[in-house]
């Protein structure tokens, strides 16, 4: 008779034939094994408490390092705030940051992609330099984007191991 197999891939249990049963019987060992792998073997694929610890400390390190990186964006948040709090002109005929009068007499002036406000060259950002039609950003515009862009990184928070190989975690 064929050994029966259950399951697929490294997890796979094998129903042993009549044969490999009474001779179990006989040692005493058992009446089935998983995928032919001994007491020893299943033990051995368990972390050690040195792998443990290594583990912990580099999750430990990704939560510092990711709770560092949330101060930093909501100081970014803060600081867009203030820009946007203390905005001086009306975008049209005046920089919308700083003020300054624009036009013939005034600033040169350049019009923010995002917001479709005026703002003066000081008070701009050439977001694309270099380009035959630069892109200009307001400065609050600008730091909207990287606030955006940062906000939605991705940030690894490896999950924590519990109950590892017997080891409460």
């Amino acid at each position: 008779m064929a050994d029966t197999i259950f399951g697929s891939g490294s997890d796979q249990w094998v129903c042993p034939n009549d044969r490999q049963l009474a001779l179990r019987a006989k040692l005493q060992t058992g009446w089935s094994v998983h995928t032919y792998q001994t007491e020893k073997q299943r033990k051995s694929q368990c972390l050690s408490t040195a792998e443990l610890e290594a583990i912990l400390q580099v999750i430990q390190r990704a939560e510092q390092l990711d709770v560092m990186e949330q101060q930093r964006i909501g100081r970014l948040v803060e600081r867009l705030e203030t820009m946007r709090r203390n905005v001086l002109g009306n975008g049209l005929s005046q920089c919308l940051l700083c003020g300054e009068v624009l036009g013939f007499l005034g600033s040169s002036s350049v019009f923010c992609k995002d917001c479709r406000k005026k703002v003066c060259t000081k008070c701009g950002i050439e977001a694309s330099p270099g380009q035959k039609r630069p892109l200009w950003l307001c400065k609050i515009c600008s730091e909207q984007r990287e606030v955006h862009s940062l906000s939605h990184f991705p940030g690894f928070l490896a999950e924590k191991l519990i109950n590892c190989c017997g080891f409460k975690i």
